[in-house]
């Protein structure tokens, strides 16, 4: 019978030695099984369960595949026993990831989003290639980023907002050609936005906000970011003049610069954004004086209110952002503080 090795890292919980000398056998038709594996060897990681959501998380059941009826466990109708949807959020879990989650590898969903979870990010999570959507937000991560995570072609979300993350945004992330939401804020991430990431044509949502981040916006971001709807890098340290491109973002609904070193005159092409409704810009050093620098202000004022694009109404629902008003609205929020104009 044609044999795969598993490596023993998945039997830790049988007593089977140390994973770094010794690998066992399992028959190749019994895929399954290591899924089953996979999730016991993470289980035995969780060191707090207070809702007893795991419980049902045991081998004490005849059929093989009983633990596709685990709580927050999905598996494939195509591929029977196959997991493709772990979801866990908000359990109050405590406890680490196991790198066993890794060998997941029909999974499409990822949600451990809203727990109490802590230590590095695995670095073969990267290997999950049929994964769409990574939620590892609101927990207690740290270390830096993976790498390995630009990797997976096929991720659509990706959010790890609301952790202690540390070090550079991985230039590898620019790989991820299908990601529309990308959520990295209220980390500790610092340097710059790698210019490919700038350049992903599917990017809906970008949200860096809150870290340590400190580079000059490139003058066409809103050339290369044609599909943005909301851009949001509140409180770091980006300098340098506010790009006029953006008012070529023409589906854009949320624009938070706050509390930057943004300088110069706010430009006048905002008022081209005819889907805008939420812009925050103040605790900058933007300049106005009588003459000029107050345009965007008439052009804002006439605004005709739109509904913005369904796909982006939906894709802002987890931001943790104003949501864009119904399409009777008549007015929109708007928060600029200019420097104070010379004597």
């Amino acid at each position: 019978m044609i044999v795969v090795e598993v490596v023993l890292a998945l039997l830790l919980s049988y007593g089977a030695g140390h994973a770094d000398c010794a690998t066992t056998t399992i028959p190749q038709n019994s895929n399954s099984t290591a899924d089953m594996l996979s999730l016991l060897d993470f289980r035995k990681t969780i060191s707090s369960d207070p809702g007893g959501f795991l419980t049902s998380w045991n081998t004490n059941n005849s059929s093989a595949a009983d633990y596709c009826g685990w709580n927050g466990v999905t598996c494939s109708r195509k591929h029977p026993g196959r997991v493709i949807e772990l979801n866990l959020s908000s359990q109050s879990l405590q406890g680490r990831i196991s790198s066993s989650l890794g060998n997941l590898t029909f999974l499409r969903i990822l949600d451990l989003s809203s727990n109490m979870l802590a230590g590095p990010i695995p670095p073969n999570i990267g290997s999950l290639f049929h994964l769409k959507i990574l939620y590892l937000d609101s927990n207690n991560f740290t270390g830096a980023i993976p790498s390995s995570l630009g990797n997976i072609s096929k991720l659509e979300q990706l959010v790890l907002q609301d952790n202690q993350l540390i070090g550079t945004i991985p230039q590898d992330l620019g790989n991820l050609s299908n990601v529309n939401r990308l959520l990295l804020a209220h980390n500790m991430l610092s340097g710059s936005i790698p210019t490919i990431i700038l350049n992903q044509r599917n990017l809906m949502i970008l949200d860096l906000g809150a870290n340590y981040l400190r580079m000059m916006l490139p003058s066409n971001i809103g050339h290369t970011l044609p599909q943005i709807g909301a851009l949001s890098l509140y409180n770091n340290m980006f300098y340098g003049p506010i790009p006029a491109s953006l008012g070529n973002a023409s589906i854009l609904v949320i624009l938070d610069l706050t509390a930057n070193s943004f300088t110069g005159h706010v430009p006048s092409s905002l008022g081209n954004l005819t889907y805008l409704y939420f812009l925050q810009l103040e605790q900058n050093n933007l300049e106005a004086n009588d003459n000029e620098g107050w345009e965007f202000i008439d052009a804002l004022g006439k605004w005709q209110p739109q509904p913005p694009p369904s796909d982006t109404t939906s894709l802002l629902l987890r931001t943790g952002q104003p949501q864009p008003p119904p399409s009777d609205t008549t007015s929109r929020a708007t928060a600029v503080s200019p420097a104070p104009r010379a004597p």
